[in-house]
């Protein structure tokens, strides 16, 4: 189904310098099953894109994302994707309650250009790690 609305979707990094992805779920009629994307999801009518950022991480993840920071946006596919990131240095999987999508999982940069990317993913994980390099 073709996307309309504004999207937003978060990075996360842990201690390491790895970024959390979702695995997209693998059901019939899904975009790329079986896939790794960021978690974050559709800006409603009303929201701006932090408060469907935080939403959308409450709802996929069970976690308050606190001071997301929006480091660019995306244009895709006829819409366009605001990205956040936060660093949390103490985070690890057991912080998360996966609610949607078959599972989370941590990611170098080497790791993840090894993994098959859902929409833009693989664009927004290489920037973000080229990002961070800069800094």
């Amino acid at each position: 189904m073709k996307k309309t609305r504004p999207q937003c979707g978060l990075i996360i990094e842990n201690a390491k310098g790895e970024i959390l992805l979702q695995l997209r779920d693998d059901k019939p009629g899904f975009e790329y099953p079986n896939c790794w994307g960021t978690f974050g999801g559709q800006i409603e009518e009303g929201e701006t894109p932090q408060e469907a950022l935080i939403r959308e991480i409450r709802e996929e993840l069970d976690y308050d994302v606190e001071s997301p920071e929006l480091y660019r946006v995306y244009s895709f596919d006829g819409y366009d994707i605001y990205m956040f990131s936060t660093v949390n240095k103490k985070i690890t999987l057991n912080d998360f309650d996966v609610r949607e999508g078959q599972r989370a999982g941590f990611f170098s940069r080497e790791a993840a250009a090894k993994i098959p990317c859902a929409f833009n993913c693989r664009e927004i994980v290489e920037d973000y790690f080229r990002r961070e390099a800069v800094k």
